[in-house]
């Protein structure tokens, strides 16, 4: 039997050590999800992190902060006008930092999706938290020329290789909704000056396909530049996003010129796909740890696996394979323990010595 002595001896001394322990331990972790959200799109800059993400469908924000585990306050930097081809269905916006001005990319429609255009923001100031001003819609049809044909267009990209930019983006095949992922060269941040050209087709494999079923349709879209170690690669979206089976496929530019016949290869199998715990995972963004030493995945998942949009932000860590390919292992399990990003778990968003004081997702 305890007697009252020992008894309070337990409750005064060995439980707050207890618990002291479990802080500590927990001190040194993170769990998923960090956020509630959908498309995260995440941006070192003067050793801060920046999200930016749709503001209820109806405007962007961008939160500020110096760790990877949390997004900070939110700032609402854009608002759609209350009506017009741009003033609802606000999605996937990129932050991105081109020719010393800030620019977002967005997709934006009048409230019907089949009218989906990407169009372009540009900041006010170089403090990335400016408010910002509608700049131009970018052209994503067939024939730039003329201006006309003008296609669906969502989750658009920059991409820069060898001296060029190129716009890179989801959109639909003429006639019908499957979704293919396109191209067209870039002679300003505000300006597509060529037409489309498909870089990947959307029914390769049958993983790609909306609930992997040959009665469903083709579907790529979310495409993510990600370059390392002088390779490009483009990590897309496949299968539908209201679906468990979203996920990730990989690209792989091949050719020297990003919009030539046959400069991209597609990987046969998914790179990261998702678990029994973690489902409906993809429009994956990547960075690295404060210190640079570490490479870091932010992606969505589904809170439940029946249909729908209902989505929080998850990140981990990623490495790269011996053959030089991204390897992205498995989806966390909600609430699983992660260490936290490499000098990090203080606070800390101290670069390392030589790491440029701004760096687009994707790009190391």
């Amino acid at each position: 039997m305890t007697s009252p002595r020992q008894v309070l001896f337990l409750i005064t001394v060995i439980l707050p050590l207890a618990a002291c322990g479990g802080a500590r331990a927990a001190a040194n972790t993170f769990t998923n999800p960090i956020a509630a959200g959908a498309d995260p799109w995440i941006v070192r800059h003067d050793g801060y992190y920046y999200w930016c993400l749709s503001q209820n469908g109806l405007g962007v924000a961008i939160c500020k902060s110096d760790t990877l585990t949390s997004l900070g306050k939110r700032h609402v930097v854009w608002r759609a006008p209350a009506t017009g081809p741009h003033s609802k269905e606000i999605w996937a916006p990129e932050l991105h930092f081109l020719d010393g001005r800030w620019y977002i990319y967005v997709a934006a429609s009048n409230g019907a999706n089949a009218n989906h255009r990407m169009i372009v923001l540009e900041s006010e100031t170089g403090d990335p938290l400016s408010a910002y001003a509608f700049k131009a819609g970018l052209y994503t049809g067939d024939n730039v020329a003329k201006k006309t044909g003008n296609c669906w267009a969502i989750d658009g990209t920059v991409l820069t290789h060898r001296g060029g930019r190129y716009f890179i983006w989801s959109g639909w095949k003429r006639g019908s909704d499957e979704q293919w992922l396109f191209a067209a060269p870039m002679s300003n941040p505000w300006t597509v000056s060529g037409n489309r050209v498909r870089i990947c087709k959307n029914d390769t494999y049958l993983w790609e396909y909306t609930g992997e079923s040959p009665k469903g349709r083709g579907l790529n879209e979310g495409p993510q530049v990600l370059q390392h170690g002088g390779r490009t690669f483009l990590v897309y979206s496949a299968s539908g996003s209201w679906q468990a089976s979203y996920k990730l496929g990989l690209l792989e530019l091949t050719g020297d010129d990003p919009l030539a016949r046959g400069a991209w290869r597609k990987y046969p199998k998914p790179v990261f796909a998702p678990t029994d715990k973690t489902w409906g995972v993809g429009h994956g963004s990547f960075t690295t740890s404060p210190d640079g030493t570490q490479f870091w995945h932010v992606y969505h998942a589904k809170r439940e696996r029946a249909s729908g949009w209902n989505r929080d932000i998850f990140a981990q860590p990623f490495k790269w394979t011996a053959d030089g390919l991204p390897d992205f292992g498995v989806p966390v399990a909600p609430g699983q323990p992660l260490p936290f990003p490499s000098a990090g778990a203080a606070g800390s968003a101290s670069r390392a010595p030589g790491d440029p004081a701004t760096r687009s997702a994707g790009n190391y």
